[in-house]
């Protein structure tokens, strides 16, 4: 499992990424990069398990470290064209304007973004696989109240879990709580990745 600690003056940032049961390494990915204003952060699902999925997943993982940046719908129409010929993942991106307490966010085929605080919110991903038949990006957007957490995670994360479950996803520490989110919803026999964000104005 991959753990990162990395606070922002105004968000605290936190991933965990781990192989399905069996395998050593894992096709999914999460990518965590530091805006001027915030921070860019993306989840790669690549379809299938295995060294070739993780080696999709890598090129994913290297190019957005790379590229990531506010605007999400072309960096994910970019990345549609880089992994074509491939076997295809899904993609969620998002960029986080911390000053302004905003979150911008892309997605297709089955990765998943909650917003759990004040209030809670999911934003939907559009159906499709990016590298094959992806279709037209939808923007979305959600607004951050002080003290909210923004999970961003794989369809290897069970996804019927609530803060009755764990309600330590407001108030642990981001990478604790991404990694508490693999390790307790996490599917044995699919990988699993999940981020955390902690918003602190």
């Amino acid at each position: 499992m991959l753990e990162l600690r990395s606070p922002h003056a105004s968000l605290e940032r936190g991933r965990a990424i781990r192989p399905r049961r069996g395998e050593l390494v894992s096709g999914d990915a999460a990518v965590l990069r530091s805006l001027p204003d915030g921070c860019f952060a993306a989840i790669i699902d690549v379809l299938g398990h295995g060294p070739e999925a993780h080696e999709v997943a890598a090129r994913a993982e290297a190019y957005l470290a790379r590229r990531g940046g506010r605007d999400v719908v072309g960096l994910l129409q970019k990345l549609d064209a880089r992994l074509r010929g491939s076997r295809g993942a899904a993609a969620g991106l998002c960029a986080v304007d911390a000053e302004r307490g905003r979150l911008v966010y892309v997605g297709v085929g089955n990765t998943v973004v909650r917003r759990f605080g004040a209030s809670e919110a999911r934003l939907v991903s559009r159906d499709g696989v990016v590298g094959q038949k992806m279709g037209t990006p939808r923007l979305e957007a959600l607004d951050l109240a002080p003290g909210d957490t923004v999970l961003l995670y794989t369809d290897g994360v069970r996804d019927r879990f609530g803060l009755d479950d764990y309600r330590g996803i407001l108030y642990h520490e981001a990478a604790e709580v991404a990694r508490a989110i693999v390790e307790r919803f996490g599917k044995p026999h699919d990988d699993a990745a999940c981020i955390a964000l902690r918003y602190r104005p």
